[in-house]
This record gives C-alpha cells, sequence and structure tokens, in this order.
C-alpha cells in the first residue's frame, strides 16, 4: 500500500513522500483505520483502497479528490446553491440524450471504440459535439443560467474521471525530477526547478495544507511571497535570509532597468507566527520603509495584527500594509494548479 501511494504522489506531484506522510494524512480525514497492520496479510475492501488513495491524492495531489467520490448530485449542489437547478439540470441533459437521434448514438459508441478520448460519465457517452449540443439548447431554450449549470456537470465529471484511482494516472506536468516533501520544513534551500524562488509542488500541498504553513522553514515561507509577487510581474530580490538589517524581499515594478539601484517600490517582511503581530514589529517596518526610502512596506504573516498594531499604524500614518493569513491563502489558492493560474511550466 505504501508502495502504491508513494509511487502515485512522486509520478503526479512529483513530491517524494515517506510512509509517515502518508499515515498522518489518513489520520487527519479520520481514515487511519483503513491503513493495513504491518506484516499481515489483509482483505481490503476496493472501496476502503479507493478512500485512502483519494485521501493521499486530495493532500499532495489534488485538493478536492476525495470530496469527488460523492454522487453528482451532491456535486452540483455545493457548486449552486440550490436543490431545484440541479435537479433540472440533470433532467435537462437526461432529456436530451433521450432524444438524441439514435444514428447520433450509434457513432458516438464508434467513436469510442476507435478510442477517440470521449468521457464516459454517469448519464452517457459524451463527445465534444454532444457536450456542445447540451450547451447549445440549454442556451437556446433556457437561457445562459441553465448553460452555465451544464457546463458545470462536465467540469464536475471531468474532476471526478481525472481524480479516478483505477484509471491511468494523470500529471499535468512531465517532471524532471522528484522534491523531497521533507525539505519543505527542513531547508532553508531557495532554489526551484518549478519556480523562481519556491517550487510549485510545494504551493500544490500547501494550498491543501494551510495549517503546514506554521511549521514550514521560515526561509521557505520568505521564498513563497517572493514567488507570488515575481509571478505577478514584479522585479523581485530576496534577501539573504540572515543579516538582511530587517528587509527579507524588495520589490520594483515590473521592468525596471538597474532595480537594485532605485528605491524600492515595496519592501517585505515575513512573519510565520503563531502569536498576533505586535506594534513593536510594525513600528521597525515602518522605520525601515522609510530608511529605503520606499514608497510602502508589506508585513506578510500567517496570522492577523494585534489591536495595537493596527491602532500605530493609523494614528501615525505610516506607510505599512497587513498581508495576514487569510490573504496569504488566496494566494495559495491562485498559485495551487499547476497548468492554470500565475504559473505555466516551461
Amino acid at each position: 500500500m505504501a508502495e502504491r501511494l508513494t509511487e502515485m504522489v512522486g509520478y503526479r506531484a512529483g513530491l517524494a513522500i515517506a510512509e509517515r506522510d502518508i499515515l498522518a494524512c489518513l489520520w487527519r480525514y479520520g481514515c487511519a483505520h483503513l491503513y493495513p497492520p504491518r506484516d499481515t496479510g489483509v482483505r481490503m475492501r476496493s472501496e476502503a483502497f479507493e478512500i485512502m488513495n483519494r485521501c493521499v491524492a486530495d493532500s499532495f495531489v489534488q485538493p478536492g479528490a476525495l470530496k469527488a467520490m460523492r454522487p453528482i448530485q451532491r456535486s452540483l449542489h455545493d457548486r449552486l446553491q440550490d436543490t431545484e437547478s440541479v435537479w433540472q439540470t440533470l433532467g435537462f441533459i437526461d432529456a436530451v440524450l433521450a432524444s438524441a437521434p439514435q444514428q447520433e448514438l450509434e457513432s458516438l459508441d464508434t467513436l469510442r471504440e476507435r478510442g477517440a478520448g470521449l468521457l464516459v460519465t454517469s448519464m452517457g457517452v459524451h463527445s465534444p459535439a454532444t457536450r456542445a449540443l447540451l450547451r447549445d439548447t440549454a442556451r437556446s431554450l433556457h437561457g445562459d443560467v441553465l448553460a452555465d449549470a451544464v457546463d458545470l456537470v462536465f467540469s464536475e465529471e471531468d474532476f471526478k474521471d481525472a481524480s479516478d484511482p483505477w484509471k491511468q494516472w494523470a500529471r499535468t506536468v512531465e517532471w524532471n525530477d522528484v522534491l523531497d516533501l521533507a525539505d519543505l520544513f527542513t531547508s532553508d534551500s531557495v532554489t526551484a526547478s518549478y519556480g523562481r524562488f519556491f517550487d510549485q509542488r510545494f504551493i500544490t500541498y500547501l494550498a491543501g495544507r494551510y495549517e503546514d504553513l506554521a511549521a514550514m522553514h521560515w526561509r521557505k515561507f520568505e521564498a513563497l511571497v517572493a514567488e507570488y509577487f515575481h509571478r505577478a510581474g514584479f522585479e523581485v530580490e530576496l534577501g539573504p535570509g540572515r543579516n538582511d538589517n530587517g528587509v527579507d524581499i524588495r520589490i520594483w515594478e515590473a521592468g525596471a532597468t538597474g532595480a537594485e539601484c532605485q528605491p524600492p517600490l515595496m519592501i517585505v517582511q515575513c512573519k510565520r507566527e503563531r502569536r498576533k503581530i505586535s506594534k513593536v514589529v510594525v513600528k521597525a517596518l515602518a522605520a525601515d520603509v522609510a530608511w529605503e526610502k520606499a514608497r510602502t512596506g508589506l508585513l506578510v504573516a500567517t496570522v492577523d495584527w494585534s489591536p495595537g498594531a493596527r491602532e500605530v499604524v493609523r494614528t501615525r500614518n505610516y506607510p505599512v500594509q497587513e498581508v495576514n493569513g487569510e490573504a496569504v491563502h488566496a494566494w495559495l489558492a491562485a498559485m495551487q494548479s499547476s497548468d492554470a493560474g500565475l504559473w505555466l511550466p516551461d
């Protein structure tokens, strides 16, 4: 089981994990009891294997893989927030498929036998042409709302299909190396094979395990923040980590030439803390902003500011802004996908 799951994560996510990581993941989802005991043979239901596979995929590869086990009706309800709309959408699709010309359905079966990459869903076989027919029919008869709901059905089914552990493993990137997950917590290296400062594979992991930000190496947290601004198009200088005079990152406008010779647009102080940020930290950053002649300072932390910190910024009109844990979480969500968003593989 350990070999199967670690191989899946290595192939799909490019991450090297250990059995202890698998067990920690299963404990997190309340499924550790499914893991087979050591050194004994055991009978295992296919459902137990699928649940464990999806738990591990959810944590390391594809956030949402576990939820994809749910019936399509429940997944759609989470997206549409309306039971009536769910049943109208599924009923519409069933009605159109039931009334489709027999010759069209026969041609779809023929294409499937030829390996045309069609999607087999709980509602039948849908070629790109059939999907377009359903979408266009929904729009012409009932408007954009139903057409968008039909698209949601397809996206949910595509995700369910892609996260199916019984099918051939799918990955969005041909990883050239394997990254040790333990490095996220122990290494101060800021080199990345898939990214400028922080590796995409760590981002995908943290997007689903946000609580691990507090345990990651402090230098890796600085690299994560630098990576975000780099992908947003800014010129970024990541400091040495130690003896940096309180300035972790300097940021200039995109395309700034000789940036290191100009006052930065922003300076950034990173705090991977468990306690709220005190006003002493904020006052020190304000002093650094003035010294660097920067326009503003960002204090990026995994926690919120204390009331005293916010008050001193307000009363003294410091050019300092709060970037708290909620914002960092949003950054991870924006960067988490390896085939969309702010990052694309070279």
